[in-house]
């Protein structure tokens, strides 16, 4: 379990990170809206809008309600997954879409900023327990799960041409899936980590 303690920080500062994650969203949204071809709704089956509109959620209700700063856990997980859709769009998937757009920086690199300076500046006092990069990792894998699955028997392909058995085969595919699972743990542990250090009323165990 863990101990719902108000978490530390200035007060001020808080309100800026968060309505800033909010607002960046909402403006990259309403961008590729307006702009883009193809409009917003196709990309919302991607991981990386799906990750950025939980960040969006999850920070306005950290505004409204001190009672989402005691969920570390589901705060946590927010963090890691706009993280890993960050490293992932910058490291395989520049080429592969319309480049660094405004809309682009502000979804894969100022959003993940953002929510990673909150986590560091606006410290808990909690317990983090070991087993929590395990829990995180259960949307990816169904995201995946699913985007293989649905996507394919709908007729669709799968978003991201590493998860496409079309494009690189089964056995490639099941081989990303497997590098990706662990690098999402190994990012769990080391937010987790790092967190040990940076919050010193956290214990991890």
């Amino acid at each position: 379990m863990i101990a719902p303690v108000a978490p530390t920080g200035s007060p001020i500062v808080r309100v800026v990170l968060r309505v800033a994650i909010v607002a960046a969203v909402v403006v990259a949204l309403i961008a590729v809206a307006t702009s883009s071809r193809y409009g917003l709704r196709w990309r919302l089956i991607t991981f990386t809008y799906q990750a950025n509109l939980l960040a969006a959620a999850f920070y306005l209700w950290a505004l409204l309600s001190p009672r989402a700063d005691a969920r570390v856990a589901l705060r946590g997980a927010v963090v890691l997954y706009l993280v890993v859709a960050g490293v992932i769009w910058n490291v395989f998937l520049t080429g592969r879409s319309m480049g660094y757009t405004p809309a682009n920086l502000l979804l894969h690199i100022v959003v993940p900023v953002l929510a990673l300076t909150d986590w560091f500046v606006v410290r808990g006092k909690v317990r983090l327990r070991w087993w929590l990069p395990i829990v995180w990792l259960v949307y990816p894998a169904a995201y995946a799960a699913l985007a293989l699955m649905v996507l394919n028997n709908a007729g669709r392909r799968a978003p991201y041409y590493f998860l496409d058995p079309g494009s690189i085969g089964a056995a490639g595919v099941a081989v990303n899936m497997g590098v990706l699972g662990a690098g999402v743990l190994a990012l769990g542990y080391t937010l987790m980590a790092v967190t040990h250090l940076n919050w010193p009323a956290d214990r991890t165990r």
